[in-house]
């Protein structure tokens, strides 16, 4: 659907090279959230913009649907970008237009006729929960509203592709979870195809089922999204995580557990359906162990369940070493800490 292949990007800055993009290489299937997660200045709005071609890499190709944007010019040029939709941070509407009239832009630029406009609109209202507000302007609006107009917009020419640039950025995180669950149906009901730029891990949890991590102007790490959760490889994937999902115990605890030789100090991962069986309660019945539980979260994660725990396990040798092997039969991802 949207490939990059050793992409780079390089701006000119008084005399000074600026990479912006170095070697990227991503590929977005169709159907895919995609999400693009990077602090700022990491190069997520850059990636974004080649893919509508505001921007041109300086190096690599930008595919979309088999066809390297390169290639193309004049009306298919044209033509390719009518299948991309953006969604902006700070709405980009015309204060001076009407809510109608804000959504009808795309389409009166192309030369539709009225009852088409009309119909399509009122459609799209009606899809964004907006019916109420036709008449009203953009400064009558809420922020959660005005975003509804822009996806709305974004909509109006039918396209295939869905560009959200930090679309809830500006929100406030009730009217955030709403403008993703917005999202997630128009990837549903539509098959659109959605990339989501956000320096949010909340975010990307929420409706994302692929992620791409980026530092530099480089993408550090990617994958779906239960793999980066469980189990992220890079630094910065794992303080994303963090953000979100709490697996660590505080310094000052570690501390303590380093000087009890005792027992020892396990991280328990559970996914999916380990996550709601009583292992735990089974291996301390069977083996006559005892299990101090240190600290537990679990969270959802495309629809699948993500704990984690950490435990201190006290028993003799053998029963302890039996009980962590039934863990591990059982599914569950097991490291010293």
């Amino acid at each position: 659907m949207i490939e990059f292949r050793n992409v780079s990007k390089t701006f000119s800055r008084k005399g000074r090279d600026i990479v912006a993009l170095d070697g990227i290489n991503l590929r977005v299937d169709k159907g895919d959230i995609f999400g693009i997660i990077g602090y700022s200045g990491a190069g997520k709005s850059t990636l974004l913009r080649l893919i509508n071609r505001l921007e041109s890499p300086s190096q690599g190709e930008v595919v979309i649907n088999g066809e390297s944007l390169q290639n193309v010019s004049g009306k298919r040029l044209n033509a390719v970008k009518k299948d991309i939709g953006m969604i902006f941070q700070n709405f980009n509407l015309l204060n001076s237009k009407t809510v109608f009239h804000n959504i009808a832009i795309p389409l009166i630029l192309q030369g539709r006729d009225k009852a088409f406009i009309q119909a399509r609109v009122t459609e799209l209202l009606e899809f964004v929960s907006l019916s109420d507000k036709v008449h009203s302007y953009p400064n009558e609006l809420s922020g959660g509203q005005k975003q509804r107009v822009g996806i709305a917009r974004a909509l109006a020419t039918n396209p295939s592709i869905l560009l959200c640039d930090e679309a809830t950025s500006a929100l406030d995180p009730h009217t955030t979870v709403q403008i993703l669950l917005l999202l997630a149906e128009i990837n549903r009901r539509y098959g659109i195809t959605i990339v989501l730029i956000t320096h949010e891990m909340s975010v990307i949890q929420k409706i994302c089922n692929k992620v791409a991590v980026m530092e530099h102007g480089k993408v550090v790490e990617q994958g779906d999204i239960l793999s980066l959760f469980g189990a992220p490889k890079h630094q910065v994937t794992a303080n994303f995580v963090q953000s979100v999902i709490h697996d660590s115990l505080p310094e000052r605890v570690s501390e303590l557990l380093q000087r009890d030789a005792r027992a020892q100090a396990l991280r328990l991962e559970f996914v999916g359906i380990t996550a709601q069986q009583p292992i735990i309660n089974r291996v301390i019945k069977d083996y006559d162990i005892e299990v101090n539980i240190l600290f537990a979260s679990m969270s959802e994660v495309q629809n699948t369940i993500l704990g984690f725990m950490i435990v201190q396990i006290l028993g003799e040798t053998a029963q302890t070493e039996a009980a962590v092997g039934v863990l591990r039969d059982a599914g569950v991802k097991i490291t010293h800490v």
